[in-house]
């Protein structure tokens, strides 16, 4: 029985060393991780390994056209800014306010 056994196990590595060797298949980390630097929390897309840590809010600002909108959630570096609008201290929260004017109460790239 031990020779079909190490068969089995043999054929399910090849088979999954086969997988991840072909074109197109994905890894299960995205490229890049946050990295600190200083208090902030900053996106680094060519670095790889561990978070060092983790953004007040994760997020930025993506041009969308003409537009440069927040995407909340999303990693990278801000495409751009807008020009009316600024982040809000919302609790222990730090959310854009895209109707506010004035200096911003808070960075969301500041280390948690």
């Amino acid at each position: 029985m031990k020779p079909r056994t190490m068969l089995g196990a043999g054929l399910v590595v090849l088979v999954l060393g086969l997988a991840a060797a072909l074109p197109g298949a994905t890894s299960a980390s995205p490229d890049g991780r946050y990295k600190k630097q200083g208090d902030r929390c900053i996106w680094d897309e060519k670095d790889t390994g561990p978070n060092q840590c983790a953004p007040l809010t994760a997020g930025r600002f993506k041009k969308d056209g003409d537009a440069c909108v927040w995407v909340p959630g999303d990693a990278g570096g801000d495409q751009c800014r807008p020009a009316k609008g600024r982040f809000k201290q919302d609790g222990s929260a730090c959310v854009w306010t895209r109707d506010d004017n004035g200096p911003d109460q808070c960075d969301p790239h500041k280390s948690k």
